[in-house]
């Protein structure tokens, strides 16, 4: 006996497994296309996302620079230097710069004098011998070149045979200036010259023809700690009274 085939209907669930992986293979088609639809702002997106992760530098920002106006302020990298209040416009300081004379600012303060030194001849006489020196100027020039007298030549001039007759030893204690006569003080070293009365007349006329190349000067009168005394020396060189380039020509 022949068997019947079956016409039982499938059952509600498998239809409905049917229509459920219709339906997520059709979603699946839509994500994708769009997804690629969108895949350049999705790339641009993921390598901003990506580089900023990474610590990749952002684009330096865009300057732009105006040129300045003629007299504007320019500004400066680092902090402004204080300025002090002699230093700013007008002050103090800038009023004495403008003030001060051109010839203070370009040269130094300095002039020449005479002085005398000895130097001795083939006969072993005693000769009067000049030379012009540079010294500070000061307000008491004559004091500063008995000063320069006293430190004797320099040593270009004693190669040139220059020599001083006054007393190492002697200092130079006060210089006045009375009329026309200069009344110079020295120690009492300047009184012994153990180079004898020669030596006495020349360390005498280094100092009188250094006094008198000032114009005012005419006469020396020379005193020793502050007195005059009657002569210069054990054998004789007579100092009481103010002594001129004529003292010596006698």
């Amino acid at each position: 006996m022949a068997k019947k085939r079956s016409t039982r209907r499938p059952s509600v669930p498998e239809r409905h497994r049917g229509l459920g992986f219709l339906f997520w293979l059709c979603l699946a088609g839509i994500i994708v296309a769009v997804g690629f639809a969108a895949r350049g702002s999705l790339q641009a997106a993921f390598t901003r996302v990506t580089g900023a992760a990474q610590g990749s530098p952002a684009p330096a920002p865009r300057v732009t620079i105006t040129p300045l106006k003629d007299g504007a302020p320019q500004a400066t990298n680092g902090p402004a230097p204080s300025a002090s209040p002699g230093a700013l416009p007008g002050g103090p300081a800038a009023a004495a710069q403008k003030n001060r004379p051109a010839a203070a600012v370009d040269t130094a303060a300095v002039r020449k004098t005479r002085l005398f030194f000895v130097s001795v001849d083939p006969n072993g006489r005693l000769l009067m011998k000049s030379v012009i020196r540079p010294i500070p100027a000061s307000d008491s020039p004559l004091h500063d070149a008995l000063e320069a007298l006293l430190k004797g030549p320099t040593s270009p001039e004693l190669n040139g045979g220059l020599l001083s007759m006054i007393p190492m030893e002697a200092k130079l204690l006060n210089v006045l200036v009375r009329g026309d006569t200069a009344y110079v003080d020295f120690s009492e070293s300047f009184r012994f010259n153990a180079q004898g009365t020669e030596a006495l007349n020349a360390q005498l006329r280094q100092v009188v023809y250094a006094a008198t190349e000032f114009p005012s000067v005419k006469n020396v009168q020379v005193l020793l700690d502050g007195k005059k005394v009657r002569y210069l020396g054990p054998e004789g060189a007579r100092i009481d009274l103010p002594l001129s380039r004529t003292s010596f020509q006698q």
